[in-house]
């Protein structure tokens, strides 16, 4: 399945009006993310996921108010915590995610956007003029563990077991600077096990 023509547009408006955000690092995720690296989802995605770090949502936000349906603000789950704000771009759903944290299954993620945009990011150019960076799969394959969504999860790993070399580095990485209980390492073993 691949993103359809209306959500291309709307990354690239993105990608148009985040210009004037200079030095502000955002990266695509969710469905969309998983369509740009070719993981089948089995669905057309509903919205477009963009995740920033706490220190680029409101440059972020001040870059796409003309769009904006609300203001960020701090939202807390019994698993997740973020700044969350939403955008109408070229009649798609655009939700921005900042100073993302998940705690589950004795585990605490924390989405530190500028460090994978630095170091893991994949890069993926869209048309001549557009190349947008999107979320690692090992941050998918992890952020997927810890809200328990097999129909996500096993398909990333199969597409990161189907070439593991560009994914080990990232992976490795997230488990190293964030805190993992031992079912998410268990399911993470069998998951990626030949």
């Amino acid at each position: 399945m691949l993103l359809l023509q209306p959500l291309l547009l709307t990354i690239e408006s993105l990608h148009q009006q985040l210009q004037r955000a200079e030095g502000t690092r955002w990266l695509i995720g969710g469905s969309c993310g998983l369509l740009l690296h070719n993981v089948d989802i089995q669905r057309s995605p509903r919205d477009l996921d963009i995740y920033v770090d706490s220190i680029d949502v409101q440059t972020l936000h001040a870059s796409l108010n003309e769009n904006a349906i609300d203001t960020p603000v701090y939202s807390e789950t019994p698993i997740y915590a973020s700044i969350l704000s939403h955008y109408d771009i070229q009649g798609n759903s655009v939700e921005v995610v900042g100073d993302f944290r998940v705690q589950a299954m004795r585990s605490t993620y924390q989405v530190e956007v500028s460090y994978l945009w630095e170091h893991h990011c994949t890069v993926v150019p869209l048309t001549p003029l557009c190349t947008v960076k999107i979320m690692p799969l090992a941050h998918e394959l992890l952020f997927n563990l810890l809200r328990d969504r097999p129909d996500r999860y096993e398909a990333i790993a199969k597409m990161m077991k189907s070439n593991p070399s560009p994914h080990v580095p990232a992976l490795e990485d997230l488990l190293a600077r964030n805190s993992w209980g031992r079912e998410i390492l268990s399911r993470l073993e069998r998951l990626l096990a030949s």
